[in-house]
């Protein structure tokens, strides 16, 4: 009877073995299928004598235009209004009742192998589309950015590879001008992209509004991926409507008034002041049972992670993907992004898997860009997001985090590496920097209401933020990494201090015990069949 336990035993452990090297084979064979627009250096612009031939004095561009970037066209026969408003008793972004944010346009992608990009040239990509304004804060921003739908000439979606960056039909175009530098979404997408097993791709380019019969130059975007489900974008499980443990991808924000918002165990407990919203399956074709599906397993979750016994929040291993969780807290802390964890942070959760965190979005505000205070680069901020918060609470996680930063600062956040590849972005970027501020210039270098508010330091010295040249815009960014790079170490030791767990040694107690029986009773085994 004993021959056979231990027969099962090692059957049960052997078959273990095997899912668990099967589950990093598909890990592997996964990750190497994503595309990855970041994979390869970014190639640094020819020198250009005059940047700005082909820009009028109204910003309108004639046939000297030229550029070593892709270059969009967007034609439509008016602009995309702005379509939402922020409340001002609470702060929120509501919709303006009767506008419709979608306009009928045309999208044309100029990229040819030559490297110079002209309105007389081919364009690679012409299509129907569909485009509206997108974002909370940046809606109203004068440089409006973008997301759009390529569709057929009977109006169905259509779907094509654009740059390379994998078929789909939903795009988006980023130009923030919040961030005089260009490159601060570029920057971290592509740091995240060497630790997270999907980033979105996005490429530079430079937009030019085709309307009323006028081409008007519009600035530097990144033209990328907006986060879907898809076999490029979030490659998690098809939704079934027969089946109600789908996947599913969410994101924390802001409430939505068009969007699917879930009740969960957080919100209703208070616990939590922002929503998730529902991305995945779509609000049109999910069914009651799966929204309730998926709302019951984030309770789950949350219940797990704000527990105050140590026997159940010690579970929490096993219902999330915890290096995707640390590595979510290392990325965001690191360039020191003050509204990740509260908006725009997405997680998703494949069937059968685990809550996973991620993909990395929205890094305009990062890098000491915050507009109401600096970024402290002697403190943390990550560790007071929801979840994280209770996170934090066990050592166990809080050593992981500290191994996993000291591995990440010898490679992705090495202070060499971060700042070579700021280089490189500004070397790829080239003239087209030049014609971005030309355009911006009443924006960039005068205060407006964008600007970075003045902040009083403990001496009364008023420091001052805002940059008035790209050069100390990119001083100012690489200062702040710096600093903030070597003081993490220090505080993410200062977080044991208030940590009440410690599941690593709970959740290998059994583990140990049974290390320890075996070292005793094999040996009794074999003495007894003798």
């Amino acid at each position: 009877m004993l021959g056979y336990r231990w027969k099962g035993l090692l059957a049960c452990l052997g078959g273990l073995a095997v899912c668990m090297a099967a589950a990093a084979c598909h890990y592997e064979m996964h990750k190497d299928t994503v595309k990855n627009s970041y994979a390869a250096p970014l190639t640094a612009a020819p020198r250009e004598k005059a940047p700005l031939i082909g820009i009028n004095g109204d910003f309108t561009v004639n046939e000297n235009f030229k550029s070593h970037l892709p270059v969009v066209v967007l034609e439509m026969e008016e602009e995309p209004p702005i379509t939402t408003r922020q409340n001002p008793e609470d702060g929120r972004f509501v919709p303006i009742e009767g506008v419709e944010p979608y306009v009928d346009g045309v999208f044309y992608l100029y990229a040819g192998e030559g490297g110079v990009n002209s309105l007389d040239g081919e364009p690679r990509v012409v299509s129907r589309m569909r485009i509206k304004r997108r974002g909370n804060s940046s809606m109203l921003y004068e440089k409006a950015q973008y997301m759009f739908k390529l569709v057929s000439e009977s109006g169905e979606y259509r779907d094509v590879d654009i740059l390379d960056m994998g078929e789909e039909h939903e795009w988006i175009l980023n130009g923030s001008m919040a961030d005089k530098s260009m490159m601060r979404n570029y920057l971290v997408y592509s740091i995240a992209s060497e630790i997270m097993s999907y980033t979105p791709d996005n490429e530079f380019c430079e937009v030019i509004l085709h309307t009323g019969g006028r081409y008007t130059y519009q600035g530097v975007f990144l033209l990328g991926e907006s986060i879907r489900q898809g076999t490029d974008r979030v490659n998690i499980s098809k939704y079934r409507a027969g089946d109600v443990f789908n996947a599913y991808l969410v994101r924390r924000d802001r409430f939505d008034e068009e969007g699917l918002m879930l009740d969960t165990y957080a919100r209703e407990q208070g616990l939590a002041s922002e929503w998730f919203g529902l991305l995945y399956p779509s609000r049109h074709d999910v069914s009651e049972d799966a929204v309730t599906y998926i709302e019951d397993d984030l309770s789950r979750i949350e219940r797990v992670l704000y527990s105050e016994e140590q026997d159940v929040f010690s579970t929490y291993e096993n219902i999330i993907d915890v290096d995707s969780f640390v590595d979510y807290f290392l990325l965001n802390e690191f360039f020191g992004s003050y509204d990740s964890g509260n908006f725009s942070t997405y997680c998703y959760k494949d069937q059968g898997g685990k809550l996973t965190m991620g993909p990395a979005w929205d890094y305009d505000g990062t890098i000491d860009n915050y507009k109401h205070e600096p970024l402290d680069t002697d403190a943390l901020a990550f560790q007071t997001k929801p979840w994280f918060e209770q996170l934090c609470r066990d050592n166990t996680f809080i050593s992981r985090m500290e191994k996993r930063y000291f591995e990440l600062r010898r490679s992705s956040f090495s202070e060499e590496h971060v700042l070579d590849k700021m280089e490189e972005i500004a070397a790829h970027l080239g003239g087209a920097r030049e014609r971005e501020w030309y355009r911006w210039q009443h924006m960039y270098t005068q205060e407006t209401e964008y600007s970075l508010e003045e902040y009083e330091l403990e001496d009364n010295t008023v420091l001052a933020r805002d940059a008035r040249t790209y050069e100390d815009e990119l001083y100012r960014m690489k200062t702040a990494l710096r600093k903030h790079g070597d003081a993490i170490p220090a505080q993410l030791a200062v977080l044991h201090k208030s940590a009440v767990f410690t599941t690593g040694v709970r959740n290998w107690h059994g583990a140990w015990l049974f290390l320890t029986a075996c070292v005793f009773l094999i040996p009794l085994y074999y003495i007894a069949r003798r």
